[in-house]
């Protein structure tokens, strides 16, 4: 991809896409919407569809599942132990 030079209008489109990266990667251990909501805010900067799509799937597909996954097995684990303890009872 070439460079751009910094422009008086505004940022680059590096720049753009490193802040959407400082804002949502440190949140990305807290479940698939900081995942979601960061693949969203760079194919909004990006305006192309098959690239964003592309980026997601080798960047941000690998964390969103490993979100997913733990999510399901606290919320399983959750509910395991509501049960026993109602069982307890």
């Amino acid at each position: 991809m070439p460079k751009r030079k910094r422009s008086k209008s505004g940022p680059t489109l590096g720049e753009v896409n490193r802040s959407i990266d400082e804002i949502f990667h440190p949140l990305f251990h807290r479940g698939p919407l900081p995942i979601i909501a960061d693949s969203l805010a760079h194919s909004l900067v990006e305006q192309n569809p098959t690239k964003s799509l592309e980026k997601f799937l080798e960047f941000n597909f690998g964390p969103l599942v490993r979100e997913t996954l733990k999510q399901s097995k606290r919320s399983k684990r959750d509910k395991t132990k509501r049960t026993r303890g109602q069982e307890l009872r």
